[in-house]
């Protein structure tokens, strides 16, 4: 408990951008970094509004979250440490906030965009009940991670098993867990579609 609220309390410098705070490592400010950390929080922010509320005037709207506070790890093992993650997770929602990986591990891997879209869905999903497979789902859909995840057959199909999955600290299990609840999810959507299944989360009847 102490490690996972120890970030709570260091310091760094606060830089607003838009609907964002980025949080630094440090009191020095890097112009060129946070910049590159404006562009991409700003793709997020741009490619969910799109994905929810791209209908016509007067159908079914997400509301978007604002001034959204990112704090950005020193290090993978101090994310791990403040967010109970793995190291090879890229950010996770903490405390109505972001804390991320170092700006130069996510871009290393190439998962910054889809790691930003993915975690700004969950904001978005926030202040809703929303089942974890469906949050989950939502999430990997929006990101296009499903491309990045690799194809699998056999996933299990039952809401229960996957959300095992889902909080398991296996990468492997959890990874099945992505792809099984994007599946699931993109039967809810063909089923009921997104704007009655919007209208649903906002009513909480999921």
């Amino acid at each position: 408990m102490i490690a996972e609220l120890l970030y709570l309390a260091l310091s760094g410098a606060s830089v607003p951008c838009g609907n964002w705070v980025i949080v630094t490592p440090g009191d020095e400010i890097n112009p060129v970094e946070i910049e590159r950390w404006n562009k991409a929080l700003r793709n997020a922010e741009e490619v969910v509004e799109r994905y929810f509320n791209s209908s016509a005037p007067g159908e079914e709207k997400l509301p978007m979250p604002a001034k959204v506070r990112v704090r950005v790890a020193p290090s993978s093992g101090d994310f791990a440490a403040w967010t109970g993650c793995t190291i090879w997770q890229g950010a996770a929602v903490k405390n109505g906030g972001l804390v991320t990986q170092p700006l130069e591990v996510l871009e290393r891997r190439g998962v910054l965009d889809e790691t930003l879209i993915h975690e700004y869905v969950h904001l978005a999903l926030g202040p809703y009940k929303v089942p974890l497979w469906l949050n989950e789902g939502l999430a990997v859909i929006c990101s296009g991670q499903m491309r990045t995840l690799g194809g699998e057959k056999d996933l299990p199909r039952k809401v229960e098993e996957v959300e095992k999955l889902l909080v398991s600290s296996d990468t492997n299990d959890m990874r099945r867990g992505y792809l099984a609840a994007a599946a699931l999810t993109c039967e809810k959507i063909k089923s009921v579609g997104l704007q009655s299944l919007i209208r649903l989360i906002k009513e909480e009847e999921i």
